[in-house]
């Protein structure tokens, strides 16, 4: 039985040789058991490199606090700078307009003869230079604004790529303390994640070369619901179909106690399919019940992993035609 939603590959986390192979095709494992021992010398530098990355990260991480400290000191200087361009505009500001409301009395003054035209133009241009140091006043205030947000943009931006760096040298020593974990000096454990039942090896042989990402078995859950997986014999294959009933024998449940579970054909390969043991046709079947019921009260999963035969019903026969069978043989050994 092999699990209708698939199986997930569990690969070897490194380049390296196979020391050990603690498990089998439909062995039953548990969270957390061996499953494979690989060995690598690579293994052994991973705890200096576990080590210097760790030290990397305290680095940045200080370098990120006194960088940050720095900006909140530059910050409350540039605020400071902000708050006397302020002043002196509402200064400059204060003084251009008295400076209008005096040119302005002036010149009544000046029309009515009580103010000489002489005075007048002196405080006209009194109050031009007022008017521009107001302008430059704003200008500044302007400057120191700008200033600040461009301080806040690069530091945002620096703080962002100094928390990205940092945040990628926590996942990589993550990484490295998960694999130390299953390590123990330049030998590497491979454990399951999870309860469930090995239904393919792709690697069996000690002191076989595996690279990185490369398959070692496939790890069904033990809870998945299991559909039929058939070796068939190339001498039936003409009489099978699509939909034909499949009885199931399963070596855990003896037939002459628990009986036969039943079944529908799904799929037969269109050509031959090579594996590990050969190559030969196979075909998918489902199931009518996944459990066993041997009397009542009593219920027996069936879980993936387990084996047994398949009897694929292609016809049946009358008693007539039973009887006649010798006589059929006869004519064919006869036109032989």
């Amino acid at each position: 039985l092999i699990p209708a939603t698939g199986a997930d590959p569990i690969q070897s986390p490194r380049q390296a040789i196979i020391s050990r192979v603690a498990v089998e095709e439909g062995q039953p494992v548990k969270a957390g058991e061996d499953l494979f021992i690989l060995r690598s010398d690579e293994i052994r530098g991973w705890g200096t490199q576990s080590r210097t990355l760790t030290e990397d990260l305290r680095a940045k991480e200080e370098s990120l606090t006194q960088y940050q400290t720095a900006y909140v000191s530059q910050l409350e200087i540039k605020k400071a700078e902000i708050e006397q361009a302020k002043s002196e505009v509402k200064f400059r500001e204060n003084h251009a307009k008295t400076s209008r409301e005096l040119v302005t009395r002036m010149e009544k003054l000046a029309k009515l003869g009580a103010e000489s035209e002489i005075d007048l133009i002196k405080l006209k241009l009194d109050l031009a230079g007022s008017e521009k140091d107001f302008s430059v006043a704003q200008r500044t205030l302007q400057q120191v604004n700008l200033d600040r947000e461009r301080m806040e943009t690069e530091h945002a931006r620096q703080r962002g790529e100094q928390q990205s760096e940092i945040e990628k040298l926590k996942m990589r020593i993550g990484a490295l303390k998960i694999d130390l974990e299953n390590t123990q000096q330049n030998l590497l454990t491979v454990r399951s994640p999870y309860e469930g039942v090995i239904t393919s090896m792709d690697q069996r042989t000690v002191g076989s070369f595996v690279q990185q990402g490369q398959v070692l078995c496939q790890l069904a859950r033990k809870d998945a619901k299991p559909r039929a997986r058939m070796t068939l014999n190339e001498t039936g294959l003409p009489k099978l179909a699509i939909a034909l009933r499949v009885r199931y024998f399963f070596e855990a449940f003896p037939y002459q106690r628990y009986g036969a579970v039943t079944g529908k054909l799904d799929w037969i390969s269109p050509s031959a399919v090579t594996t590990a043991e050969g190559s030969h046709f196979v075909a998918l079947g489902s199931l009518d019940r996944y459990e066993i019921s041997p009397r009542a009260g009593q219920v027996l999963p069936l879980r993936v992993g387990m084996r047994g035969d398949a009897h694929i019903i292609v016809g049946g026969r009358t008693l007539i035609e039973y009887a006649f069978e010798p006589i059929r043989q006869l004519r064919e050994s006869m036109k032989q």
